[in-house]
């Protein structure tokens, strides 16, 4: 009788403990999720808090401006000069019949035409440049001297010509001086916030700078992956290198080095990442690599 006892006893404990456990496994799921409501809601109300700082912040220098308003029109690119018209609107918050408005670029300063209490000038400017004018606005003698990130451009090239930065996804080995290389070509690509748009594509294979292959490629392949399979002879020392040409519709050309490599040295080249424009005559107009 007592041996039973035990038995149901222990059956109890067991039942007991489960029953425990489970209960402990709940009350976890719980915090659990009660922990990442609480992780949301502090995300949430950080975002909260950044938008508002963010609106005061504007708030402030739209209060601490002397300027009410400001645009800019960019027009289209002058091929021949490199350089791109660019309209510049403003209102000054105060306004008097003697007052005069000028933007000033470093070393050249444009008087403004005035409309009412607007005024406005149109100046060509490189599209290479930081656009960053100063606008000097003289009340009978009294001058004050502002900026306006409104009219300010700070990358003319991003502004004017569509991102296009390809690169490779795949493998690649080097061995009994053959490079091998087998994935997918592809690239990101903004043309549709440009008025400059790419009209061709080709990509382009050297050895020390001799071309080995050229071949074009549809406008649209590279963003959903070009696929490449190929094998190449570098000898020792030799530097191969990968780029693609893009051809834009004012007749500039973007080089963009995609990929070098050194035979015999089972590495990469230097350049990396390395963007060039060329005009339509083949003169450098820009370059940069980013490291």
């Amino acid at each position: 009788m007592k041996r039973h006892i035990v038995q149901i006893l222990l059956l109890l404990l067991i039942l007991s403990t489960i029953l425990s456990f489970s209960k402990i496994n709940n009350l976890q799921r719980q915090l659990e999720s009660v922990h990442a409501e609480v992780n949301d809601l502090r995300n949430s109300a950080q975002e909260d808090i950044n938008t508002i700082y963010a609106n005061v912040d504007e708030m402030l220098k739209q209060k601490a401006s002397l300027i009410e308003s400001a645009t800019t029109d960019i027009g289209a690119v002058n091929v021949e000069e490199v350089t791109v018209p660019i309209t510049f609107t403003l209102t000054p918050k105060e306004v008097s019949e003697s007052t005069t408005v000028t933007l000033n670029f470093t070393e050249e300063s444009f008087p403004m035409e005035r409309n009412g209490d607007t005024f406005f000038t149109t100046v060509s400017r490189g599209v290479f440049e930081d656009v960053l004018p100063k606008i000097i606005i003289n009340e009978s003698g009294l001058k004050k001297i502002t900026q306006d990130d409104r009219i300010s451009v700070w990358n003319m090239k991003e502004t004017i010509f569509p991102t296009f930065m390809p690169s490779f996804g795949g493998d690649m080995s080097y061995g009994d001086n053959t490079f091998k290389r087998k994935g997918m070509l592809i690239a990101s690509n903004n043309a549709e916030v440009s008025e400059v748009k790419f009209t061709s594509i080709r990509l382009v294979t050297a050895i020390d700078n001799e071309v080995i292959s050229d071949e074009v490629i549809p406008r649209h392949a590279l963003l959903d992956g070009y696929e490449l399979d190929e094998e190449t002879t570098v000898g020792k020392g030799q530097v191969y290198t990968m780029k693609v040409l893009a051809k834009d519709s004012i007749g500039f050309e973007h080089h963009y080095i995609v990929d070098q490599w050194v035979g015999g040295a089972n590495a990469h080249g230097e350049i990396m990442d390395h963007e060039q424009i060329y005009s339509a005559d083949g003169k450098l107009l820009w370059e940069t690599h980013y490291e």
